[in-house]
């Protein structure tokens, strides 16, 4: 209780208020360093919950909001009144991110936790009583599969787990927003809390990382630079990422050039952007700003990417092209995983949230929308409830997270939803897959056709919420016709046998005498018989 009490002393205003709203994560097992209400670890937990949050507590957490006017609720007014609810944090060194990293941006489908060696798994409460990290050598560390940001993870050469690697060939500690738009001291190393924040500081390809995204503002390409395609080609499973011109103009100068991630990473990397201007602003205009606690914004055109900037509490350093990345938002909803790595950073580290994970609409309440042509509005859409708002954009469940065909081959999917209203479906390109029905209600099928090879996606979508299903078609025969392939080939077989026996019979039957003659002919009805009911059997079971 004294250690509590102290704590709360030491911290700021802000940090007292995190408690007051309940926030449950105190200081956990390890002496703590006050930098401006945020406390640095210099242990990290050895036990571990894999459980996700549940519903009820994520609301509780931002219920601080629920009591404000619904102009508190919207524009910069929303980000200002996020800030101190995300402000009560605990952070770590930069080296220990590394074996964080071994929890919480873990590929869990490869590397479940039932097999692990690295500590006392507990299967029924889903938890690690005494989890053992890596060495203390950044180099040298558990080595469990990792998801990584840049990474094709539909192919098998992308996977990363030998990851002891820390260079172009392996993976890094990706700052989505880079350190050099608004703190970071020319030639320092990363330091907390903003640059060791878990939220935004990802595992992501070396590459990438350091050749293609660098400090590069985000946006969507359209003149794509002709050496990195070619380098992008050399190493296939990052072939999705591009660096070049911004597709949209805008009245600051476009010869920046910008950073657009494959497609399955696009939303991940806005709402990281998103959470950082949330946690880390002055909206409020008396909050203490330094490199480690930066002020933030979002701007909408192609920020530099040649010179280091310091923000100050008058003077925020913005990064682009929010346009684009509210796009992103939508293009990529938020998925399994990412759900995950913010219930894990919530429930074991930080001890706060990513509130654009909870709730992607929020970003749209705050910097307004891009509407189907590609047109900015800034005006706010709604205003954040959390006693209300759909939580984890979950307006609408597909049946599958994703689709594998062959060409000519028809699968059924469908979707679930809570709104009321028809589902609106539409394949983004019809020439590789189609779709028998344009609207359904919830949990009707629709039948999908696959015609060409290519990878494509299905958006399902409801009023102003939507889900996109990637889809990928091969030239592999589908399994019905291998099926009915497989009974034609029985059949053959047993025929040959048959016609064989017969032969063999008549040769036999030829050359024996009577009684001979009456057992062949007795066998040969049997043979014939089983071989029947074996052809039989087996095409029942393909059918």
């Amino acid at each position: 209780m004294k250690k509590s009490l102290l704590l709360v002393v030491l911290m700021s205003p802000f940090s007292i208020l995190g408690f007051v709203n309940g926030n449950k994560h105190e200081i956990n097992e390890a002496s703590a360093v006050s930098v401006n209400g945020c406390s640095l670890q210099s242990k990290l937990p050895s036990k571990i919950t894999l459980v996700d949050t549940e519903e009820d507590a994520i609301r509780s957490y931002y219920s601080p909001l629920t009591s404000l006017s619904e102009e508190e609720r919207k524009g910069d007014n929303l980000l200002k009144n996020l800030k101190p609810i995300l402000f009560n944090m605990n952070y770590f060194t930069y080296d220990n991110v590394w074996k964080i990293y071994e929890i919480t941006d873990r590929d869990w489908s490869l590397s479940p936790a039932k097999d692990d060696k690295y500590g006392d798994y507990d299967e029924t409460l889903n938890e690690y009583t005494k989890y053992v990290y890596s060495s203390s050598n950044s180099n040298t560390k558990n080595n469990p599969y990792v998801h990584t940001l840049y990474r094709d993870h539909e192919d098998e050469s992308g996977y990363i787990k030998e990851w002891g690697d820390h260079n172009q060939s392996g993976t890094n500690r990706e700052h989505v927003w880079p350190q050099s738009r608004g703190f970071k001291k020319e030639g320092s190393g990363a330091e907390g809390p903003a640059g060791t924040d878990i939220h935004h500081l990802i595992s992501g390809d070396g590459t990438v990382n350091q050749i293609h995204h660098n400090n590069n503002p985000y946006g969507f390409v359209k003149t794509q630079d002709q050496e990195t395609t070619g380098k992008n080609k050399e190493i296939p499973f990052i072939a999705g990422n591009k660096t070049g011109t911004a597709l949209h103009t805008f009245s600051q100068d476009q010869s920046t050039v910008v950073f657009e991630p494959q497609d399955s990473d696009k939303g991940d990397i806005a709402r990281a952007c998103f959470y950082m201007v949330a946690r880390y602003n002055n909206l409020s205009g008396h909050d203490t700003i330094s490199q480690f606690e930066p002020n933030l914004t979002l701007l909408n055109y192609a920020t530099s990417n040649s010179k280091s900037e310091i923000s100050s509490a008058s003077n925020p350093v913005g990064l682009g092209i929010l346009q684009d990345l509210l796009e992103w938002n939508k293009l990529d909803p938020v998925d399994e995983y990412e759900i995950h790595r913010n219930n894990l950073i919530y429930e074991n580290y930080q001890g706060n949230r990513n509130p654009f994970v909870d709730f992607p609409q929020w970003a749209d309440a705050i910097w307004g929308s891009v509407d189907a042509e590609g047109n900015y509005d800034n005006t706010p859409v709604g205003s954040a409830d959390p006693s209300k708002d759909v939580l984890n954009d979950s307006a609408i469940t597909l049946s599958k997270t994703s689709l594998s065909l062959s060409v000519n081959e028809t699968v059924t999917i469908s979707a679930s939803t809570k709104e009321e209203g028809k589902l609106t479906w539409t394949s983004v390109d019809t020439s590789i897959v189609s779709l028998n029905k344009e609207s359904t209600v919830s949990n009707e099928e629709v039948s999908v056709t696959a015609h060409k090879e290519g990878k494509t996606s299905i958006k399902v979508s409801i009023g102003e919420y939507s889900k996109t299903l990637n889809v990928n078609v091969t030239s592999g025969e589908p399994e019905k016709v291998k099926d009915n392939k497989s009974i034609i080939i029985i059949a053959i077989v047993a025929a040959v046998v048959v016609i064989v026996l017969i032969v063999v019979i008549v040769i036999i039957f030829k050359n024996s005498n009577k009684k001979t003659q009456r057992k062949m002919k007795s066998t040969m009805k049997k043979t014939v018989k089983k071989t029947a009911r074996t052809y039989t059997k087996n095409q029942n079971k393909k059918s």
